[in-house]
């Protein structure tokens, strides 16, 4: 490809870039904007791939956007390998592509999300057997091997059997799309519960129950030492207590990291990922970042690190294009706090906050348990910080709401936690600042402007 220039150049295709780049579009009609990617699709919802093995939905509608969108946005979408970013050149605003040519920008987003972290497990390096989850090339391939591997298992008179590494979220999605694909799913986990960064004890005890209703064996405390198989196929396991299992194929998803590569090269201030002021600005000139390669506040626990959550890449997205577009009204990013919301099989799973403090925390914990049915509380200074709700997901979105605004708790009745569904009158003072936030142009400094 010749070389081009563009106003804004946005590397990444997924929530982040794909929010930005409408937002710039919404306020200039008229400027140049490029997203690039190696991946060859557009973008699609990453947490749908395992629904996409599961056969609960399809390629077609796994897109965020509609069918031709970057034609009617006026978008250059320029994906596949050959486009991969493999220099920045701040300096210069410039870009260095895979294949030699170079692409010249006014500001660059970079989106690059995250990467998988691949254990150095003994025997697992080049298997052809052995995927990542994260992409939807992981999750096609992936398809193919779990159909193949059970057709073959079958054949054979024997049970076909998947192993996944890592009980995190993304693991136990793999987990729950394999299990519609092959006869057993055994997940280990290095830690001493599944979802150790979603979930307490109970309630991962509670979880793991379900998950074995449905051929899923999660083993906690347990990983593998080393990988069984003398060709190019992964046979087998040896498990850290010294066991030893049979395998067809073999998923890693021990955890994900910040991709930020290319900007550290380039000479990016970075912690635990990008260091970003509140405008989305990195240490680079006219770079921006937004999404899972940010490394944001916990605005509940004052921690920095990445958060690798949807809404928080769309809102970083949303921002970071309208300061790269230099709309007046801007908002800044002051920080943010995990939500997770996700179900497996009939399971419904939805988390926020601090969920595990520390015994010198200063929070109070409620928990009720029933069954299958688990909701913890976490209130700290007499404001909700942190909730677990499995299988009673009702109020969910009042608990974040609470949460977001540090309402009071003895301001409200507190049958909300009770667990049957709820309306909530705010109290007066988080409504108007609420309204502030939504309508800030529909006021002046003694309330609502008065219109025609």
């Amino acid at each position: 490809m010749a070389d081009r220039a563009f106003d804004h150049l946005i590397i990444g295709n997924s929530a982040a870039g794909v929010t930005a780049a409408e937002q710039i579009r919404a306020l200039d009609e008229a400027a140049s904007v490029a997203i690039v990617s190696r991946e060859p699709h557009p973008a699609y919802g990453r947490p749908l791939i395992s629904y996409l093995i599961e056969g609960k939905t399809t390629l077609d509608a796994i897109g965020l956007k509609a069918p031709g969108f970057y034609e009617e946005q006026r978008i250059d979408a320029l994906l596949g390998p050959d486009y991969e970013v493999v220099e920045l050149r701040p300096e210069a605003h410039e870009a260095v592509l895979a294949d030699g040519s170079v692409l010249s920008y006014g500001s660059c987003l970079l989106a690059t999300g995250s990467i998988p972290f691949v254990p150095p497990i003994e025997g697992l390096d080049g298997k052809d057997n052995v995927y990542g989850f994260m992409t939807l090339d992981d999750a096609l391939a992936l398809w193919d091997e779990a159909r193949a591997a059970a057709e073959r298992a079958h054949a054979e008179g024997r049970l076909a059997r998947a192993i996944v590494i890592g009980a995190g979220l993304i693991g136990l999605k793999a987990a729950e799309a394999l299990s519609h694909q092959v006869d057993e799913v055994l997940v280990l986990e290095l830690a001493p519960r599944i979802l150790p960064a979603v979930l307490d004890a109970e309630g991962a005890a509670v979880l793991q129950g379900i998950l074995a209703d449905h051929g899923i064996l999660c083993r906690p405390g347990v990983s593998v030492e080393r990988i069984l198989g003398d060709g190019a196929r992964a046979e087998g396991a040896v498990l850290t207590d010294g066991a030893s299992v049979d395998c067809d194929l073999v998923v890693t998803a021990v955890g994900v990291r910040p991709n930020t590569g290319l900007a550290a090269a380039a000479g990016a201030a970075q912690g635990r990922g990008l260091v970003c002021d509140d405008r989305l600005r990195t240490s680079l000139p006219d770079v921006y970042a937004a999404g899972d390669v940010v490394q944001v506040t916990d605005v509940l626990d004052g921690s920095e690190r990445p958060l690798a959550l949807w809404p928080n890449a769309m809102r970083q997205g949303r921002i970071a294009g309208r300061q790269m577009a230099g709309a007046p009204d801007a908002e800044p990013f002051e920080g943010s706090f995990a939500v997770n919301a996700v179900d497996f099989f009939d399971a419904s799973l939805l988390t926020a906050g601090i969920i595990n403090p520390a015994e010198d925390s200063g929070c109070v914990v409620e928990v009720a348990a029933e069954g299958d049915r688990y909701a913890k509380f976490v209130r700290r200074d007499g404001c909700l910080v942190g909730y677990i709700l499995l299988n009673r997901p009702a109020n969910a979105g009042i608990y974040t709401a609470l949460i977001e605004q540090r309402v009071p708790l003895d301001t409200l009745d507190p049958a909300i936690f009770d667990g049957a569904p709820a309306n909530l009158d705010f109290p007066a003072d988080v409504r108007w600042e609420r309204l502030h936030k939504c309508y800030p142009a529909d006021r002046d400094s003694r309330g609502w402007k008065e219109r025609d």
